[in-house]
């Protein structure tokens, strides 16, 4: 984590509530603290997602950043039992895939990929909620 910008506390509340809703996560809270909030964290059930994985909890980590009227954005998932780790950033990485890439490391060929992404929505709970939906849906599914 580490994305330039300031933090705004509500949009963080939103962003914990989302992550609280869902049902896959079964714990959220500030990290490194309730104080400092540097981004939110989410375990997830390892039986509740496809493939069923475990025994471990995989993480979801949101960092949300604002300089001016630009955002930057961290949504990103990692997976302890089997070294998979996927996710949507919205930063200056790669510049050539547009503000919005996902990527994907894949512990098997070892190597990381970027892709182009894209969101329609613009407010930051409506981008986790499809995020999450993405995720859960299309991403992990078809990484197994």
């Amino acid at each position: 984590m580490g994305l330039s910008g300031t933090i705004d506390s509500s949009v963080y509340a939103g962003l914990k509530d989302v992550l609280q809703r869902h049902p896959a996560v079964t714990s959220v809270g500030y990290e490194p603290d309730s104080i400092v909030k540097k981004f939110v964290r989410a375990r997830v059930d390892p039986n509740r997602i496809v493939p069923v994985t475990g025994p471990a909890s995989p993480m979801l980590d949101v960092e949300w950043r604002f300089d001016g009227d630009d955002q930057q954005f961290r949504i990103h998932y990692a997976d302890p039992n089997t070294g998979f780790n996927c996710g949507w950033h919205c930063d200056d990485d790669h510049p050539e895939l547009g503000s919005v890439h996902f990527q994907y490391h894949h512990p098997e060929s070892g190597e990381t990929t970027h892709e182009q992404a894209t969101f329609e929505k613009s407010l930051p709970t409506e981008i986790l909620w499809t995020a999450l939906d993405r995720l859960f849906r299309e991403r992990l599914p078809s990484f197994a």
